[in-house]
């Protein structure tokens, strides 16, 4: 190549470099107008939700935003789930508009040529950011749920008597929390609900049920029928018992399991309690360890071991035989060793050493029902062991109080009226024993002293019961067992607490208060017998009392408890005579029976 060519090419290369610098220079000023002339404020047209923000400041925009909008922020979202229908209140959602990150996302001067372009040319609507405090939303959601929610019914098989009962399985409702957070979040400020239309949808799932049709009919089929078909024949010990199909339909039942199947269950306890009286012959049950008192002082009476029917033996035993039919319905079972609960050592260990409290009441002794409840009763009460940490229960110990137990009609209080039904003159053990409890310190549960006061017991520090809901209940907060005799006479009965003494216990009563008098109602049924529709009694007052149980440890007082008792007034009942309409009874704070008020 020659020196001319050469230079020729050197001198057309400056001259591109240059045109070339001169042509980026040019786009840089051009670019540096567009962007003084963007200035600092947001794009021309902007809007958000149709505020329109555009050639406003980022300050003017955060302002008219928060103005503009604060309705549509706090309004309530319509929400439909399945055929229900609600509203959810953003703010206690937990949601709200994000003004700052809103105008921050509108478009405005930038070196970013595509955004510097939208700026210059202008933009259109700017979506809405919201805060989501997703805490709050899941609780709301949790709210709608509740409302949509239905749990799916299990298929289930029942036994009532010998029949068999059975139930179709149905499917239940869910709402799909994860995603209706979700939906509620997204669908927050959107043009939708806030332009007034339809409401947000929540999402549903059906919820299958686990237990479905055909296992109910498979364990009707299989199971069920042929359980309650025929008696089940034992064989103890070349002893033959009839287990009847009635006591199996009792102890039966069907349970679901993680697989959807009903497994058959047979209470035990209740199977033993059903032939407990066939078994009897051939059985020597446990004996738990008890006391005796010799010379003022208890003694350990050892435990013994047994020989019985177990009943989970029993169950396993019956269970497979249930859905046979014919003679293979039969199962033969031996004695086993069975141990009593409270061993002798267990005994020796309990601290029943002393007696700890004991407290008399008396009667009067021409009422011949009313002692034979008394007496039944204490019998039943006598010699109960209660085990530290335990809660005794009048009702759970005495039982019901019927004519098949040795109970007869007597007294009791029936909405400030006495009647006559069994187990009257009851009341006067509760008493007796609320207050051996009261002096032995032991925590009192539940008591409940007479609807009107009874002169024959302490005030304020008395008790009744009435079968089913009215009880007397103390907890053994000892670290020693509590052993409870009791003894009577035709005019007196006496209940001791054994066990080893923590407390000193002294009372303290306050005076009457709150006096009301009583009021006079008259009956013109005749009195009759004892058995008759009128009892007449004599009035007596309504006032409250206060009573203070005081706890001491040597000298010195520990604790102190309160107990407030409110007597209605007892009203006088003059039976077979004229007189003014008897007014209607004024309600009782707790109206119920009273078991033995004379």
């Amino acid at each position: 190549m020659s020196a001319s060519s050469s230079a020729t090419g050197s001198s057309t290369s400056r001259r591109a470099g240059r045109v070339l610098g001169l042509v980026v220079a040019a786009l840089l000023v051009l670019y540096a107008v567009a962007y003084a002339v963007a200035g600092d404020r947001i794009a021309r047209g902007t809007t958000v939700l149709g505020v329109p923000i555009g050639g406003q400041t980022h300050a003017e925009a955060v302002a008219t935003l928060g103005r503009e909008l604060r309705d549509e922020a706090a309004a309530e979202i319509p929400v439909r789930a399945a055929d229900a229908d609600a509203t959810v209140r953003p703010v206690g959602a937990g949601l709200t508009l994000d003004v700052a990150a809103t105008v921050d996302a509108a478009p405005a001067r930038s070196w970013n040529p595509l955004a510097l372009a939208r700026t210059l040319l202008g933009a259109a609507e700017v979506d809405p950011v919201a805060r989501v405090d997703r805490a709050l939303l899941r609780t709301e959601v949790d709210r709608i749920a509740g409302a949509v929610d239905r749990a799916p019914v299990e298929g289930s098989v029942d036994i009532r008597g010998v029949t068999v009962v059975s139930s179709d399985p149905a499917s239940g409702l869910r709402v799909v929390r994860p995603r209706a957070v979700s939906a509620l979040a997204e669908a927050y400020l959107t043009a939708g609900y806030v332009r007034g239309g339809g409401p947000v949808e929540v999402p549903t799932e059906v919820a299958p049920p686990t237990v479905d049709g055909a296992e109910v009919d498979r364990v009707v089929a299989e199971l069920a029928e042929p359980a309650v078909s025929a008696p089940v024949v034992l064989t103890v010990e070349g002893v033959t018992v009839d287990i009847r199909a009635r006591a199996i339909g009792r102890s039966l039942t069907f349970v679901p399991d993680d697989a959807g199947s009903l497994e058959p269950v047979l209470e035990a306890a209740r199977l033993h309690a059903a032939v407990a009286d066939e078994l009897a012959p051939v059985e020597e049950p446990a004996r738990d360890a008890t006391f005796r008192i010799v010379g003022d002082r208890p003694r350990v009476v050892p435990a013994r071991q047994g020989r019985e029917v177990l009943p989970d033996s029993l169950a396993a035993v019956v269970l497979p035989v249930l859905s046979l039919t014919g003679p293979a319905r039969a199962a033969t079972i031996p004695l086993e060793v069975s141990e009593p609960e409270v061993t002798t050592d267990v005994a020796r260990s309990l601290g029943v050493t002393e007696r700890i409290a004991t407290y008399t009441t008396y009667y009067p002794s021409d009422f011949a029902p009313r002692l034979t409840n008394i007496h039944r009763a204490a019998d039943l009460l006598d010699d109960t062991l209660v085990l530290p940490g335990k809660v005794f229960s009048f009702n759970d110990t005495v039982g019901e109080r019927t004519p098949e137990r040795g109970f007869v009609a007597g007294f009791i209080i029936n909405n400030g009226r006495l009647e006559v039904d069994y187990g009257g003159g009851v009341s006067q053990l509760v008493t007796t024993t609320f207050n051996a409890f009261f002096f032995a310190g032991l925590e009192i549960v539940e008591h409940n002293p007479h609807s009107f006061y009874i002169s024959r017991y302490p005030e304020g520090r008395e008790s009744t019961i009435a079968w089913g809901y009215k009880d007397l209940r103390a907890r053994n907060d000892s670290e020693q067992g509590a052993f409870i005799t009791t003894g009577y006479s035709n005019s007196s009965v006496t209940v001791t607490v054994w066990g080893t003494k923590r407390y000193r216990i002294e009372a303290t009563r306050s005076a009457r208060y709150d006096i009301r008098p009583f009021r006079v109602v008259y009956d013109g049924r005749d009195p009759g017998t004892e058995q008759g529709d009128c009892v007449a009694t004599g009035g007596v007052s309504g006032f409250r009392v206060v009573v203070n149980r005081l706890f001491y440890e040597g000298g010195a007082q520990v604790r102190s408890e309160e107990f407030r008792t409110r007597y209605e007034p007892e009203n006088e009942v003059i039976c077979g005579a004229d007189g003014p309409p008897e007014p209607k009874p004024e309600p009782e704070p707790e109206p119920g029976q009273d078991e033995g008020a004379r």
